[in-house]
């Protein structure tokens, strides 16, 4: 009853979110966060084709370096021996489909990434950038991801749940960069994806996990939301967000407190905070009275969602964004002539709290165990059980 159950809610969740042809391999924009001009590609592991504008290149060394710069609109393609020519759009394919390969960007510079799968350039609309496109395998893409979002020399069991959230997030939001021509990015407005997944437990947690996602009780792929560190208690979905949910709900997590992000501090000078408050929020600062409770604020009692003092009501995630703070969950004391943040956390604290979480892990707690920990009611769905429906 159980497996026939998993098979139907896997059944539905394909069907209302993920076309089949997207379960295999997926479209990454890559090195999105830099205006680049001129690029190097160099194939290390495969066979490489390379395609100008639809045609298929010869005469080159398929195991070479390429020069890629832009020339007017075009993309002016390079090798160490000759230049090849001018073209709208390339594509370095590998023979095989195993292929590995090294981009480095030139103008600007930038260190040398390594990635897995194919290569697809052009350039943006305004002719002033490259698209640099990654086809990938989408196990391979989560192995990556887990690196890039988690870093390396963790326990294999926290790299496991990481790789079913991140999995999860890409097949709940395939289609957000669609427009342009690719599925994700690689920037943190998707998922984090600065390199291939090399450390052996990342790669072995992301395939022993392969094809989990998470569904909430009404059958849809989760928030997968997490955050470094929530210094103490996560937060409610809709206090950050104005979204309720039934799974993100906050809890107490006394498992990140010694970690690294667990506390922190900024200070400021007073008269800095003064002219914000008063030139953004109207606040009163020339009234010492009233002025008091800007410089004594406290979360003590757990974590709030506003800045409030007299009339004054501040989302604390604005004062977060103004000040480039760690979190919102913070006290403000006045020293001298500044007022010191005493922070908690690192992040929006939604979700699961990563050093919380990898704490869990090293303790012994399963991966099944600390996900309900940090998500309620949700369940581990195998999206490989749709085989069975695409034979019908």
């Amino acid at each position: 009853m159980k497996k026939l159950l998993i098979i139907f809610i896997s059944y539905i969740l394909f069907t209302s979110f993920v076309r089949p042809e997207n379960l295999t391999s997926v479209s990454i924009r890559i090195m999105t966060t830099r205006v680049i001009t001129t690029v190097v590609f160099s194939p290390t592991s495969g066979d490489y084709l390379v395609y100008g504008d639809g045609e298929l290149l010869k005469d080159y060394d398929p195991t070479g370096i390429f020069q890629m710069s832009i020339d007017k609109d075009s993309i002016l393609l390079k090798t160490f021996e000759r230049t090849i020519g001018k073209f709208a759009s390339l594509k370095f394919y590998s023979k095989e489909n195993v292929g590995e390969f090294k981009i480095k960007a030139v103008v600007p510079t930038s260190r040398v990434r390594t990635y897995d799968g194919n290569l697809e350039v052009s350039l943006t609309p305004d002719k002033a950038q490259f698209l640099l496109i990654n086809k990938v395998s989408l196990e391979n893409y989560i192995a990556g991801v887990v690196q890039s979002e988690a870093g390396k020399n963790i326990s294999l069991e926290y790299y496991k749940l990481q790789a079913i959230l991140c999995r999860t997030f890409l097949l709940s939001h395939l289609n957000r960069h669609e427009p342009e021509g690719f599925q994700l990015c690689d920037d943190v407005h998707c998922q984090a994806y600065l390199n291939k997944g090399t450390e052996a437990n990342i790669v072995k947690g992301v395939f022993e996990t392969k094809g989990l996602v998470i569904v909430d009780n009404d059958l849809n792929l989760i928030t997968s939301a997490f955050h470094s560190n929530c210094g103490g208690v996560t937060c409610n979905s809709q206090d950050v967000w104005s979204i309720s949910t039934s799974y993100l709900k906050s809890v107490k997590d006394t498992f990140c407190l010694h970690s690294f992000n667990a506390v922190w501090q900024r200070t400021v000078p007073l008269e800095d905070w003064k002219a914000y408050l008063q030139l953004k929020h109207k606040y009163p600062v020339d009234d010492s009275s009233k002025f008091a409770g800007a410089t004594s604020y406290s979360q003590a009692n757990g974590r709030n969602i506003f800045f409030m003092d007299r009339n004054l009501k501040i989302p604390l995630k604005t004062i977060r964004a103004d000040f480039k703070l760690r979190s919102t969950y913070f006290s403000i004391e006045q020293i001298g002539d500044s007022v010191r943040f005493n922070g908690r956390g690192y992040g929006h604290g939604v979700g699961l709290c990563q050093e919380g979480a990898m704490r869990q892990a090293v303790l012994g707690y399963s991966y099944k165990s600390i996900l309900n920990f940090y998500y309620k009611d949700v369940h581990l769905v195998d999206l490989s059980a749709l085989s069975y429906f695409r034979q019908e």
